[in-house]
């Protein structure tokens, strides 16, 4: 088998099993979201653990994929990969980080969840994921990086 089979097979199954995870925890359940944002109605902190053991698995993954990349080496498939490299906090960060933030807190979407549940034939995912693929599209057009 190819490299490049082997690299879409692990990407499908890694994607499946993100979204089992996404499933079991509830994520893609809005009410939960916003359960876990309305931090003085009913708060809900679950969300918080799903994340912080999200966190916490993915860590010393990408501590061992960076120094890896520090010495020289290829990824695991033998393919050069990149790291994220910016540091600082720009406008546009920000801004971006805002529009999300409140996209997630009107909504309880973000977009992993998104996807599942559009995949599953909901339709006020199909349209989050609708809009939020004319937002990468606008995003492309009118910012050239």
């Amino acid at each position: 088998m190819t490299n490049n089979r082997l690299t879409l097979i692990f990407s499908f199954l890694s994607g499946i099993i993100f979204a089992i995870g996404l499933i079991v925890s509830q994520m893609v359940n809005p009410e939960k979201v916003l359960g876990f944002l309305r931090i003085f109605h009913n708060w809900d902190p679950s969300l918080g653990l799903v994340m912080g053991g999200g966190i916490a698995l993915a860590m010393p993954v990408f501590f061992y994929v960076k120094s890896r990349k520090s010495e020289g080496k290829k990824a695991l498939n033998h393919e050069d990969y990149d790291l994220p490299t910016a540091t600082k906090i720009t406008p546009q960060l920000v801004i971006g980080s805002l529009i999300f933030g409140v996209g997630w807190g009107i909504l309880g979407f973000c977009p992993a969840p998104a996807l599942v549940t559009a995949l599953a034939g909901y339709s006020e995912s199909m349209l989050f994921v609708v809009a939020m693929l004319a937002g990468f599209w606008l995003h492309a057009k009118l910012i050239k990086n």
